[in-house]
């Protein structure tokens, strides 16, 4: 039969505890990487990928950041250092700490718990024997972790630190729309929803999809989060400094095994898995391997076309459309180059608005530069064209304006035609990735304005000057 511990008996405990957790804090080493290489000594943690993952976590440490989004290719040990590693830390540190792990399922989210809990405990933290479950655990000292699956009711849950470790768990939950919808909601609604203003969030995912969690993080919320983007093999302008097609991880993940893994998982799996490039299956008009990549903005005569949207996103699950602007390029071999898509939505004022100020960007990084603005639907829509029109040409743009005739797909098929023979190519930028993949959804995907507004932009290049003048709006 248990014996009931007066209460002044187990405060003086819970103090004396408190006052051993303050000093194990004084005494822990201020750096991840110091930690990491106490605390599991078999592994090697100055693996460039580790390094640059370990100057973040500092700095989530540190209070300098709150969202940290690490997109690193799978097999890499990012679950093990940036979940297991970093919770134990993160507690022994203050085990007052109190941490959500949350992961696809429940028992994955169990397992996490486990490993944090293992490793904390053979570091010397101390564990309540009143609240000791795969689930849900805690220190002495009032901290410790809540695991849930994705989706699990977060309600009344309180967390300092929050650890997403790869909420999609399969390729099949990854090609499901509704599920992949279903996890959106669950991390937006549900986790990030409930932080409090200290709560820091590690969101730590493999790619599997374009239009995966971590794709609309990327797409939807990419100012608000500090990003870590390493992919298995180095691509051009690498984080780390690598040579293009460089090893993430030479010394466990060589060029060899990279090799293997092109193999067993295609390049469909290869380009979401390691690389962290998911791409459409492509079943639209435009193939991802038509765009070929350059390196610099070409000089020559450039055309901005806007595809006008004036919606703000309202509520969950609303789904409006984009502004859309497309700078292309005409280069010296008569090839076009795409200089930048920018896409945005807002309501009609915020969006003039921003018009005005990418205008004002247009004209000092390339001067010679057109705008094309199609008309707005009805009475109204004519008015407001108008009232932007004049106020771009008071900042000093060129803009003229147009009504769109004909089908999006049919004024897609020069571009269409261009790119496949290797006519259009692709300046650098943030864009080319978005762009490319509503390019293969079209027709048929969510949105196409960046096409629309693309494919727009391609015509006025490709009529003569004096032809520029018909459609032109006169103010």
């Amino acid at each position: 039969m248990a014996v009931a511990v007066p209460i002044e008996i187990r405060a003086a405990a819970q103090l004396l505890l408190r006052q051993r957790a303050a000093s194990a804090k004084r005494t822990s080493p201020d750096h991840f990487q110091e930690w990491m290489a106490d605390a599991m000594p078999e592994f090697e943690w100055t693996a460039p990928h580790f390094v640059e993952m370990q100057d973040a976590l500092d700095r989530v440490t540190a209070g300098e950041l709150r969202r940290v989004f690490f997109q690193v290719a799978i097999r890499h040990g990012k679950t093990i250092h940036n979940t297991q590693g970093y919770g134990a830390y993160r507690l022994e540190r203050d085990p007052s700490v109190r941490l959500l792990v949350c992961s696809y399922n429940q028992r994955q989210a169990d397992k996490l718990s486990r490993d944090i809990r293992t490793l904390y405990r053979d570091r010397g933290g101390e564990i309540s024997k009143y609240r000791d479950t795969a689930s849900e655990w805690e220190t002495v000292n009032g901290g410790g972790v809540r695991a849930v699956g994705i989706g699990t009711g977060v309600a009344s849950v309180n967390a300092d630190l929050i650890l997403i470790d790869d909420p999609i768990g399969s390729r099949v939950e990854a090609e499901s729309l509704a599920l992949r919808g279903q996890v959106w909601d669950a991390i937006t609604n549900d986790l990030l929803a409930r932080c409090e203003p200290h709560t820091a969030v590690l969101f730590t995912m493999s790619r599997w999809h374009v239009d995966d969690p971590a794709g609309r993080l990327i797409d939807q919320q990419r100012d608000r989060w500090h990003i870590i983007d390493l992919p298995g093999r180095a691509e051009p302008d690498d984080p780390l400094g690598r040579d293009e097609h460089e090893p993430l991880w030479d010394d466990l993940r060589d060029s060899e095994w990279l090799d293997e893994k092109l193999v067993e998982l295609g390049s469909y799996g290869f380009a979401s898995l390691i690389q962290g490039r998911p791409r459409p299956r492509e079943g639209g008009m435009f193939k991802w391997a038509w765009w070929q990549l350059i390196d610099d903005v070409p000089h020559g005569r450039k055309v901005r076309y806007w595809d006008l949207a004036g919606t703000a996103i309202k509520h969950r699950g609303h789904d409006p459309d984009y502004t859309a602007g497309a700078l292309l390029c005409r280069m010296a071999d008569q090839r076009t180059a795409i200089v930048d898509v920018t896409r945005f939505r807002d309501s009609v004022a915020k969006r003039d608005a921003k018009l005005e100020e990418i205008a004002r960007d247009d004209l000092k990084t390339y001067g010679n530069v057109t705008w094309w603005i199609e008309t707005e639907a009805g009475i109204n829509g004519v008015v407001r064209t108008e009232t932007l029109v004049r106020r771009l040409q008071n900042v000093g743009m060129v803009v003229r304006t147009e009504h769109p005739t004909g089908s999006k797909v049919f004024r897609a098929e020069p571009m269409e035609s261009a790119a496949e023979v290797g006519n259009v190519v692709l300046c650098p930028g943030d864009w080319r990735d978005p762009f490319r993949t509503e390019a293969a959804d079209f027709p048929n995907g969510n949105h196409d304005d960046q096409v629309d507004a693309a494919a727009g932009a391609l015509a006025k290049l490709n009529v003569s000057t004096n032809a520029m003048s018909v459609g032109t709006l006169s103010i």
